[in-house]
């Protein structure tokens, strides 16, 4: 008899971790493709970076229009990784929107990555949070990638010429973010040891 039903409870078994498997994946709009990113809650923390030249386009959420890097050079570019299921990313957001008015005037621009995320939820969290300043809607993560993000948020600071100065991980603040704002504009916005 135990060996009639040991077949079947293995079948029972198996039919239950694809249905937990695809109940978890079911948690965030683009499926199990998140779990590779890393969800960081605690306060932004500076990490080592390559300092070095990035470029990356795509298109943007709003309107799908064309957008690349090399069309901020010139000023010093904030990119803020984001994605509308991210706890962390909706708790910085009001950080990001006071920065990117404050310093709007002072050369430096900022740019949304919308990764892993539907078009719809995406467009409602820009909206929900009056984000000043357009993203790009990235939902295979190709700028994530380029740039050397594991976790969200990341924010990263590209300098005057594209050069990679600052890499962000977890949530950033104003008094965080301005303060390697004003260290590189201090030094004319480009990267200097």
């Amino acid at each position: 008899m135990a060996r009639r039903l040991l077949p079947s409870l293995v079948l029972l078994g198996l039919l239950a971790a694809v249905l937990l498997h695809h109940l978890l994946n079911q948690q965030r709009p683009g499926g199990a493709e998140e779990q590779s990113f890393t969800v960081a809650g605690q306060e932004a923390v500076e990490a080592d970076v390559a300092h070095r030249v990035v470029v990356f386009e795509g298109r943007l959420l709003a309107d799908g229009a064309p957008w690349s890097s090399t069309s901020a050079r010139g000023s010093v570019l904030v990119v803020n990784l984001w994605a509308s299921w991210c706890g962390p990313c909706r708790a910085e957001q009001p950080s990001l929107t006071a920065v990117a008015r404050a310093y709007r005037t002072k050369g430096v621009q900022v740019i949304g990555v919308n990764i892993r995320d539907n078009k719809a939820a995406a467009r409602a969290y820009a909206g929900e949070f009056q984000v000043p300043y357009p993203s790009l809607f990235d939902p295979a993560s190709t700028t994530a990638s380029k740039l050397g993000a594991f976790a969200l948020p990341t924010t990263f600071i590209l300098d005057r010429d594209g050069v990679v100065a600052y890499r962000l991980t977890g949530k950033t603040t104003v008094a965080i973010l301005t303060a390697r704002l004003d260290k590189l504009l201090a030094q004319g916005g480009r990267w200097a040891r």
